[in-house]
């Protein structure tokens, strides 16, 4: 394989599509995002269409083909990559029957207490590595048929995003691997295959699960008809890819124990390999295969990071937003600068970042965000170096999980928009205890891992392991001592919280507003 050709990825994000060219030595030539909607039509609900992440394939490619000028036959490989545990029901033709109900989604808690009536939750952990939780396929896939069982029986597979778009792109319908699998919860995550008698214990027809394979298995060649769109060379072959979470530890370059990455977007969370699932007694920790097919992904999640500051940006920063427009400002920066003349701890304004539920570790649907410890005396910018510092904390609470279960973290490498900020590397360092490095490119390290993996599946690299030689980093952080003593005493305050809070977030849940 030629090393001077170019790899295409599309990674199938929460919030849009960004669309990458890398060269094989790991240069991002050229990227493009285009953005789609999610459409929350009941309080806990999340969906979006899959026909919105084809358009933004389409629209995006002819848009990176136009910025960067590289010639479609340089094109080498596709690889693609995609928000995990949702549920897209097609038909025989790949048609679309129902919005892709998306991983933030929890309508099904009706079905996950079916579960627990029909299996052993232990035994469920043991088998899937993964809880009994409204967030994973399988309770999505239950709520299909309870609901909508016309379209439950006319479905030929249960796809992901980007098997969806691996679909689009070749026409061959019905293959996912082995990451996207893990969160489905269908998954015997020990032996690598569909988990069918507990599925079928379910009531799910085992039949309706897309082919396993490997992410660096080429699906087929890109199609006649999806190459006139894209602007592409028919035949380009296509890679599987990976889940976003899967590529992310391939893309920072986590191939060993110890390591760790931390994926700061909308939802946020810190991921390690194991060479064996760690079964938390809490059922705290989650899994899902890495991109080698060998190793495990273990991993706990925030659910909410930079869209609950983006949500505080949209609600306070109103005039924040305006000033910086009016200037020609970077309005991020201009928040960044304010959030900083709050000393550490924000002057005791605490914020809790639940703002759809939490996962790890609490893993609690009624759980509500919130400011605690307001008075007159505070500022903008106590409230905006909060939401920092309160993503942190909760980030913290996965860190201490793992520790828990005997996972020593040496060191982190911190990915997505959220690493893009100066101010919340340094906190999440002095929080987290340890010393952080930041990507090369801490917004694309999703699609990298794509790439690495489209790139093994032709041969540019002789495995992952050599492709991580590829991989570089921006910059790094040490740990403050005084900012870690002084992040030491909040913490434990925001470690009190979430238990006195329980019972009053329980009585909110009641209220169905």
């Amino acid at each position: 394989m030629d090393r001077d050709c170019h790899i295409l990825v599309f990674d199938i994000g929460t919030t849009g599509n960004k669309c990458t060219i890398f060269k094989p030595d790991g240069e991002k030539v050229c990227a493009h995002t285009v953005s789609y909607e999610t459409v929350y039509p009941k309080p806990g609900w999340a969906q979006q269409n899959p026909e919105d992440y084809w358009n933004s394939v389409v629209v995006g490619t002819r848009a990176l083909l136009e910025k960067s000028r590289i010639s479609p036959s340089q094109i080498a490989v596709i690889g693609l990559s995609g928000h995990m545990n949702g549920c897209i029901p097609v038909d025989n033709e790949g048609r679309v029957l129902f919005p892709n109900i998306i991983h933030s989604d929890c309508r099904s808690h009706t079905e996950c207490a079916e579960l627990m009536k029909i299996l052993d939750e232990k035994k469920f952990y043991y088998i899937t590595g993964n809880r009994i939780d409204p967030h994973y396929t399988l309770p999505k896939v239950m709520w299909l048929k309870n609901n909508y069982p016309e379209i439950y029986s006319k479905t030929r597979y249960i796809l992901n995003s980007k098997d969806y778009i691996s679909f689009k792109l070749t026409g061959e319908l019905g293959f996912t691997d082995f990451s996207d699998a893990s969160l489905t919860c269908m998954l015997n995550l020990r032996e690598g295959k569909w988990a069918e008698e507990m599925v079928s214990e379910a009531g799910i027809d085992v039949g309706k699960l897309p082919r396993l394979v490997p992410s660096s298995y080429i699906i087929g060649g890109l199609s006649f008809q999806a190459a006139d769109l894209l602007g592409l060379k028919a035949g380009t072959p296509v890679a599987v890819g990976g889940g976003d979470g899967a590529c992310a530890t391939k893309g920072a370059g986590v191939v060993k124990k110890g390591q760790a990455y931390n994926y700061i977007g909308s939802s946020s969370w810190i991921s390690t390999i194991n060479d064996s699932p760690v079964l938390d007694d809490g059922e705290r920790i989650f899994h899902f295969f890495d991109l080698d097919g060998v190793n495990y992904n273990v991993t706990g999640t925030v659910q909410s990071a930079t869209i609950a500051y983006d949500w505080v940006l949209e609600k306070i920063g109103q005039y924040e937003v305006e000033k910086a427009g009016q200037r020609g400002e970077n309005v991020f920066e201009m928040i960044e600068s304010l959030a900083r003349t709050s000393p550490e701890g924000s002057n005791g304004v605490f914020f809790l970042p639940y703002m759809m539920g939490e996962r790890t570790p609490h893993w609690d649907e009624n759980t509500k965000g919130g400011f605690i410890g307001l008075n007159l005396f505070h500022t903008k910018s106590d409230l905006f170096r909060s939401v920092y510092e309160g993503v942190a904390y909760a980030l913290r609470n996965v860190l201490d999980v793992f520790e828990d279960n005997g996972l020593q973290i040496e060191a982190l490498t911190l990915l997505g928009g959220g690493a893009k900020s100066e101010l919340w590397n340094e906190i999440m360092c002095n929080v987290y205890r340890k010393p952080v490095r930041i990507h090369r490119f801490p917004g694309e390290a999703t699609s990298l891992g794509a790439a690495i993996a489209a790139g093994v599946g032709v041969g540019i690299y002789r495995g992952f392991e050599e492709a991580a030689e590829i991989i570089d980093y921006d910059r790094s952080y040490d740990p403050d001592p005084g900012a870690m003593e002084t992040y030491k005493r909040y913490y434990t305050i925001y470690n009190m919280m979430y238990p006195q809070l329980k019972p009053i977030y329980d009585e909110i849940a009641k209220l169905n507003v």
